[in-house]
């Protein structure tokens, strides 16, 4: 089976006042999109441009590709460039091609 992974992020405000980045990690295969990972993470980085959330969301994408997906038998086999953020559009990541290997995991 094969499927494509990207993640779009924006800034966020946790409770406690601190900054972070909300992250949505989509997958889409087998005709359908999931929502594979949506929540506010801690920024890697300082932020000063809009670059620097697209940057964040393919760290976050490429996280969740090696940890979650992969347990469940997810494997990168291209990437793309991460997109320039377009006005009014949220930043996005690359754009990553999976297969899956074996039997186990999405249904």
């Amino acid at each position: 089976m094969f499927g494509r992974v990207e993640a779009v992020a924006e800034l966020a405000s946790e409770p406690s006042g601190s900054e972070g980045v909300r992250v949505t990690v989509y997958l889409e295969a087998h005709h359908r999109i999931e929502i594979v990972r949506d929540e506010v993470l801690p920024l890697l980085r300082p932020v000063d441009h809009r670059t620097d959330i697209a940057w964040h969301a393919d760290q976050y994408a490429q996280e969740t590709i090696a940890t979650d997906l992969a347990q469940q038998g997810w494997e990168v086999i291209a990437g793309g460039d991460i997109p320039e953020p377009e006005p009014g559009a949220m930043p996005r990541s690359a754009s990553y091609a999976l297969r899956r290997i074996g039997e186990s995991g999405y249904q």
